[in-house]
């Protein structure tokens, strides 16, 4: 899966309850500048939390629906109708080998992890773990050294910034398996909230917080 890649909204609920506690913790920002900052943003570092949190819910329908979704090959996101979504030009690039892709690229090991991701039919599928629900559908091309991706349909209560750093967020770490910043509302003010809204989000792979765009993220050495 993972060589396939190679070389202002709370999040809608899914009944899920939180062993963990987010005010629990604490939390550093790191400044662009600072050494200790892999990344050319002024990032919150969430991961205490999000990687010890543990998610599940006290609703059969929505466990057992997620343990049916375990064994889905995704194709059944490939009739569903996006008419309804919204559609923004995007401009994401990857590097990759030239093998096209079909099938999962991404699978949900537990319910403390959040979406996803299928090839199919020049397209990539980025639903939600618990539910199956389709949130991003993005066209891709592909070349003998790179994946491309210029469109993306997306849900209409999301705004285009926000799906196209939403998928440039989940390929670079679910994906690739690259520890990356996603971006977060600029309403969301306490260190504890943005934890627990990431969370809720993305899981237990969003490790960095970042209210600016994040699409043109580098990773930097400063020292």
């Amino acid at each position: 899966m993972l060589n396939w890649f190679k070389k202002n909204k709370k999040p809608k609920s899914e009944s899920e309850v939180l062993k963990t506690n987010s005010d629990e913790y604490s939390f550093r920002w790191f400044e662009e500048e600072d050494p200790d900052n892999p990344f050319n943003k002024r990032i919150l570092d969430i991961s205490p939390y999000t990687t010890t949190a543990m998610a599940f819910t006290k609703e059969k329908a929505v466990a057992e629906k997620y343990n049916e979704l375990r064994a889905s090959l995704g194709k059944e996101l490939i009739e569903i109708d996006t008419s309804g979504f919204d559609t923004t030009s995007a401009n994401l690039q990857y590097p990759h080998n030239g093998e096209q892709l079909e099938g999962i690229a991404f699978k949900a090991d537990s319910m403390d992890c959040k979406w996803d991701i299928y090839a199919y039919d020049n397209y990539l599928f980025f639903s939600r773990s618990w539910d199956g629900r389709l949130v991003y559908k993005a066209k891709y091309t592909i070349t003998t050294e790179k994946i491309s991706i210029p469109e993306i349909q997306f849900e209409n209560d999301l705004s285009k910034k926000e799906a196209i750093n939403d998928v440039h967020f989940l390929i670079k770490t679910h994906a690739v398996g690259q520890a990356f910043p996603h971006m977060i509302p600029k309403d969301i003010k306490t260190e504890a909230q943005i934890a627990q809204w990431s969370f809720s989000k993305f899981g237990n792979r969003a490790y960095y917080a970042c209210y600016d765009d994040i699409t043109d993220t580098l990773i930097t050495s400063k020292k």
